[in-house]
């Protein structure tokens, strides 16, 4: 991530099934970036 994701909002959505790390990094990058990360789902 570059300085892109400074000050931004980023939703992550996650469905049934999905692996931990294809949350959880993506997450983290854009929070390292300056973003800020919610995750979106249904449970």
């Amino acid at each position: 991530m570059t300085e892109r994701a400074k000050g931004r909002r980023v939703a992550i959505l996650a469905a049934d099934g999905f692996e931990e790390s294809e949350l959880f990094q993506p997450k983290e990058a854009i929070e390292q970036a300056g973003g800020e990360a919610i995750v979106v789902s249904l449970k």
